[in-house]
């Protein structure tokens, strides 16, 4: 994620930074909802679900305060971008923002099977990239209204059309236990199926000059996002991790990286490997401080 926000390697090679970056590593944002969705089958069946609602809500407002000046001050004068930014999320911060409102969406329907939840997300998730895709192909062309809202990312990228369809099939992977019925082999065959899908794909967004930055959504990721999640439970690495840390420092660094990349673009200008590399070093930093912080103030992190 830092190494994206810092559009790596596009200076020096606009082909190979498209491919990846806006291509083949796309399903690392789904990826994470997947995840949350895997967690969030013992979030429910423990029945803590206030206490889930209320850690992250507190931790939305308390890091949308943080990046306050980035969003208030440029904004002032506009109460409809204030409205906006509260209600979507600062930059990187509508991620939990939408994880919030689609965790709920899914405990609301979590009864559902596992068949209708999960055609209910193909159904979900294929709407939302063709709304994106009639704004990358400039399939809408009047009224100017109706241009702008088909072009407006948190249009097709939101809690109903983007995170719902990933935490349920993250949630419908889990109370199947269907991480534990696939060998590794299987596993290897659907991780080279989903990498040359997500390459196709991305040579086809290229090819139309669809810019990836803004749109988000792809459809190979529908596939490779839960692949990702079920090789996690295939290969295993034999060594001593505090997994609690580890996990601290992923939300930390998440969390707190888009605001060392203004700092450092404030001071110095630097090419895309410096800036990621030093975005890197500085979230690290930053991430163990908050760490420390957050033994004291709870909901930090």
């Amino acid at each position: 994620m830092v190494a994206f926000h810092c559009n790596f390697l596009y200076d020096h090679n606009e082909f190979i930074n498209y491919l990846f970056f806006k291509g083949i590593f796309r399903p690392v944002i789904p990826f994470f909802f997947c995840v949350n969705g895997f967690f969030l089958y013992t979030v429910f069946q423990n029945g803590r679900v206030k206490f889930w609602t209320k850690r992250i809500a507190i931790l939305y407002i308390v890091w949308m305060l943080v990046f306050s000046y980035f969003w208030v001050y440029p904004n002032y004068n506009s109460p409809i971008k204030l409205l906006l930014n509260i209600v979507i999320g600062f930059n990187h911060l509508w991620y939990v923002a939408s994880f919030l409102v689609g965790g709920l969406l899914l405990y609301s329907v979590r009864n559902l099977s596992n068949k209708t939840l999960l055609i209910g997300s193909i159904i979900l998730y294929c709407i939302g990239y063709f709304i994106q895709i009639l704004g990358d192909l400039k399939l809408v062309t009047e009224p100017e209204i109706l241009v702008k809202l088909v072009n407006f990312t948190p249009t097709h990228r939101n809690f109903l059309l983007f995170d719902l369809p990933f935490l349920a099939v993250g949630y419908i992977i889990r109370r199947s236990n269907f991480h534990k019925k696939l060998t590794r082999k299987q596993i290897i065959g659907l991780l080279i199926l989903s990498f040359i899908l997500l390459t196709i794909e991305s040579l086809f967004n290229y090819y139309y000059n669809i810019d990836r930055s803004l749109s988000i959504i792809c459809l190979s990721c529908f596939i490779a996002a839960p692949v990702l999640l079920l090789s996690t439970f295939s290969f295993s690495v034999n060594a001593k991790i505090d997994s609690k840390l580890l996990s601290s420092y992923s939300i930390a660094i998440y969390l707190v990286h888009p605001l060392m990349v203004f700092v450092i673009r404030y001071f110095v200008t630097l090419e895309s490997i410096s800036l990621t590399l030093m975005a890197i070093i500085l979230s690290i930093a930053a991430s163990y401080i908050l760490i420390q912080l957050n033994k004291k103030l709870k909901y930090i992190l």
